[in-house]
């Protein structure tokens, strides 16, 4: 759906529920920015599902297929050349931080994976292989970077997140594969003035980005907010309705 269709959907489905007006361009649009995140949110870790003992709640990031294929459109997969002196990498903010092949890098939101190639030397021959890094937690860096055995290496690199950047170690690992999730552009439903009445207007709005069968529940999402915001209790409860029935 295009934005404007999204509009009218929810304002389709609010006339049925209440009366007056509907609501402002301005209004729609932090409602439809703030659903589209929530959306985005639950999918790629619901916190309200982490358990003590359960790490991984059962709305995740890769948790499943179907979770996995409605955030695909934010995956970005980049490669960095890590420098030898420091071993960090900045964490791509859309604006500076570049890749191998000198590209702007969009605004990381969630990570997904990290790899890096290791050399052997086989008969002679050089093999490289793909292999992953590991993220280390805050309490537990200090003992794995002084011990004799789980040290980092080039065989089994490590890393860990600070507040603008990523600590590899070893800090000459080379080159990192990164995979993750970019920030969602926020939609936005453009408009022109015209006789004192806003008109919808293509090339300054922004359509939904997910795909075209998430965007139901997309909306629910945004009529519970407007159920919520007009106290329509009645509008709110079916907006939770067909959202608990998949709509």
């Amino acid at each position: 759906m295009t934005i404007d269709e999204t509009k009218k959907f929810i304002e389709f489905v609010a006339r049925k529920q209440q009366s007056g007006s509907n609501p402002t361009p301005s209004v729609f649009n932090i409602l439809i920015q703030r659903a589209f995140v929530q959306w985005v949110m639950k999918r790629y870790g619901n916190t309200a599902e982490y358990q003590v003992g359960n790490p991984i709640p059962r709305v995740a990031w890769q948790s499943s297929q179907k979770i996995t294929d409605d955030l695909r459109f934010l995956l970005e997969r980049r490669e960095f050349n890590i420098p030898l002196n420091t071993g960090k990498l900045i964490i791509p903010d859309g604006v500076a931080v570049t890749d191998v092949n000198t590209a702007i890098c969009p605004k990381y939101l969630h990570a997904s994976s990290f790899r890096t190639n290791y050399i052997t030397q086989i008969g002679g021959v050089l093999e490289s292989n793909e292999v992953p890094v590991t993220e280390m937690n805050d309490n537990d860096i200090g003992s794995i970077l002084s011990s004799s055995i789980v040290k980092p290496t080039h065989r089994f690199p490590r890393l860990a997140f600070y507040n603008d950047y990523i600590q590899f170690y070893p800090k000459n690992i080379g080159r990192v594969i990164f995979t993750y999730l970019r920030q969602p552009k926020l939609p936005v439903w453009g408009y022109t003035v015209v006789n004192n009445s806003a008109v919808y207007n293509p090339a300054t709005s922004v359509d939904i980005e997910s795909p075209d069968e998430t965007q139901n529940e997309i909306c629910m999402m945004a009529l519970s907010y407007l159920g919520i915001s007009i106290r329509d209790g009645e509008l709110t409860q079916y907006a939770q309705q067909l959202k608990a029935e998949g709509s």
